[in-house]
């Protein structure tokens, strides 16, 4: 429903925030590929995660969504990857969860079934997302595919094809905003949990020292409080997205195109 212009204004949006997403998560990936003492187990849960995110941001580049059935390829494409990359933060809350709080040191044993976890749970999310598309029509599939349907045709046929759009967007939230708002609040608890274990920590070590604090270990404490802004940057990337979608199921007929810029633009970063 939106005109050529808005369009065109969504694509650039689109592309130049995919374009420094796809180099920030790259210099990731090539550091992990080039400097062999970061190959351990943490630092290689951050590279799957860089990776899904560079894979995304460069699907998420190719092409222009609107044009025929590429509109699917990069639906699916996007969806999946995108899908395995807040999965993968749940991972790493996970394993830090584990390591800090409960003290467990098994957690490389764990690694084939995180690999399960994130690439099945995408696959089958992915799978059932097609459910929700009508291939007789171009459908919103990835993060701002856009539907194009025509208004023409039987009253009953409007009908049809408005409770198929209505099922669809229903499917997208099962699908997508489901597990990633899970994520969220998963990353949340835990991060939480985990700073308030260090944070702990860092008091009975001043009081055992009878106050002799070491200068040096605030920094690294100070770096450790910053895992607990990483699910408030999940929430910044999606929160338009989610407000979009919820409007989309209220008013499906009309669009707002600053709220779909927004949208666009900050999934894109994420």
């Amino acid at each position: 429903n939106m005109t050529p212009p808005e369009r065109e204004v969504l694509t650039v949006v689109n592309t130049g925030a995919s374009v420094i997403s796809l180099g920030g998560s790259a210099f990731i990936v090539l550091c992990y590929l080039l400097f062999k003492e970061l190959r351990k187990f943490y630092f290689k849960l951050v590279f799957f995660l860089a990776l899904s995110d560079m894979l995304y941001s460069f699907f998420a580049i190719v092409g222009d969504p609107s044009k025929g059935y590429f509109c699917y390829a990069q639906g699916y494409t996007t969806h999946f990857f995108c899908v395995a990359s807040f999965l993968w933060t749940t991972t790493i809350a996970f394993t830090l969860h584990r390591t800090v709080v409960r003290h467990k040191t098994d957690v490389e044993d764990l690694e084939p079934l995180f690999h399960l976890y994130v690439w099945g749970t995408s696959i089958v999310m992915t799978v059932i997302r097609s459910i929700g598309i009508n291939h007789s029509h171009i459908r919103r599939l990835a993060i701002w595919c856009s539907t194009q349907t025509g208004r023409t045709g039987k009253a009953s046929d409007f009908t049809a094809e408005r409770a198929f759009r209505t099922f669809s967007q229903v499917v997208h939230f099962v699908t997508f905003y489901a597990p990633l708002w899970g994520a969220i609040l998963f990353d949340g608890f835990t991060y939480f949990q985990v700073i308030r274990m260090l944070n702990n920590a860092a008091r009975m070590a001043v009081g055992i020292s009878e106050g002799a604090y070491q200068p040096d270990s605030r920094p690294d404490l100070k770096a450790l409080n910053r895992w607990g802004y990483y699910p408030l940057i999940l929430i910044g990337s999606w929160f338009f997205g989610t407000i979009n979608r919820i409007h989309d199921l209220i008013e499906p007929d009309r669009k707002i195109f600053w709220l779909s810029v927004l949208d666009v633009g900050t999934s894109a970063l994420m």
